[in-house]
């Protein structure tokens, strides 16, 4: 089989989403080693390379892009939000732009391992004719799937989890170590007003080590790296920055620099996935449906940006260390053979709809 996968935001800088992709190429090669893979991306493609090489990396010009989806047999929508629009159309545009290449050149379309932050998103008409070109859509987490289902959208949809378990579950990061605590920061351009709440908190447990993590390697504006930055000089003072990711090399080098911490606070989602596998004791800081869908999933407590002192006791007296999700990877384990025997229908003239039970 030869796929092509449409979304474009791999090699942007954020170690979740090579997780995620990692994941689906592991059960991929379960499924058929000798699968074709191609992307188009607008980032440096040397270093998607030397972390993906199995993958065949091209540019963003479309016909370049054409080409592409004219040697394929399916194209996938692997992972994220595709959906959302609130901010930015960017996202929905390209990928209108995909489906009329996918119309033209008789190409199958699914999506495989993504997620619908909010119910109006599926309103929109652009991303209604999104879904009703697509086969099937095979969700994230079981609240986007409902998402989906209570819409009025005409696409096969099945909850499922997100690859990046798949990945973790083979090749786990560090386990947490005793007497450290890590905080993963990511508030894009929103406020953050229990910062100091959160931080008194950790710091009155006097831990051994404070990490402050940051799961994207960009400094972008409200972003890990940039919140650590505009810290107070005393408040910053004894939080260790670490950025384990370092673009183009192997994604189990930054695995070996994860700072397995004892109590990991995030904000980040696939930062809440990858310290489940650690064991570490997660807190989840909501700030979209995303985040939501992750701590109950995962049955860890959560707090909201704006969480007072209150607030954050509680949730850190909450905390557990959480148990490997194995439920989750077997989830994404199974879409994925679910899209791939999807996909081969496709390929074979014949695409009914998705097998009972997994919605």
């Amino acid at each position: 089989m030869r796929i092509h996968l449409g979304h474009h935001f791999y090699g942007a800088g954020n170690l979740g989403d090579d997780l995620m992709l990692a994941g689906f190429l592991r059960v991929l090669g379960e499924l058929e080693p000798g699968a074709e893979v191609t992307g188009a991306v607008p980032f440096d493609r040397a270093a998607l390379a030397g972390r993906f090489p199995r993958i065949t990396w091209h540019g963003m010009g479309r016909e370049e892009r054409r080409a592409c989806i004219a040697a394929c047999d399916a194209w996938l929508g692997l992972g994220g939000s595709p959906f959302q629009h609130a901010q930015s159309r960017w996202f929905i545009d390209h990928l209108t732009e995909e489906a009329a290449l996918c119309r033209e050149l008789g190409k199958p379309m699914h999506f495989l391992g993504v997620g619908v932050q909010e119910a109006g998103e599926l309103g929109e008409p652009a991303v209604r004719a999104l879904l009703a070109q697509a086969g099937g859509v095979w969700t994230r987490d079981a609240a986007s799937a409902r998402r989906i289902h209570a819409s009025d959208a005409k696409v096969p949809a099945a909850a499922a989890a997100d690859l990046a378990h798949a990945q973790l579950a083979a090749e786990p990061p560090p386990h947490a170590k005793p007497g450290s605590v890590a905080v993963v920061a990511n508030f894009d351009y929103g406020d953050w007003p229990g910062r100091d709440a959160l931080l008194d908190a950790l710091e009155a447990r006097s831990p051994a080590r404070k990490i402050w993590l940051a799961q994207e390697a960009r400094e972008l504006p409200g972003a890990e790296r940039a919140i650590h930055a505009a810290l107070p000089e005393e408040r910053r003072r004894g939080w260790e920055l670490i950025g384990p990711d370092v673009p183009g090399t192997p994604l189990s080098s930054a695995m070996a620099r994860w700072p397995g911490a004892e109590l990991l606070v995030t904000s980040r989602y696939h930062a809440a996935l990858t310290g489940a596998w650690a064991g570490s004791s997660v807190v989840v800081i909501v700030t979209n449906e995303k985040l939501r869908a992750a701590a109950d999933e995962l049955g860890v407590p959560r707090i909201g940006p704006a969480a007072d002192a209150e607030e954050v006791a509680r949730a850190l007296a909450e905390a557990r260390p959480v148990q490997a999700p194995r439920h989750l990877a077997a989830a994404a384990q199974r879409a994925c053979a679910e899209w791939y025997a999807a996909a081969r229908r496709a390929m074979a003239g014949r695409n009914p709809p998705l097998a009972q039970g997994t919605s």
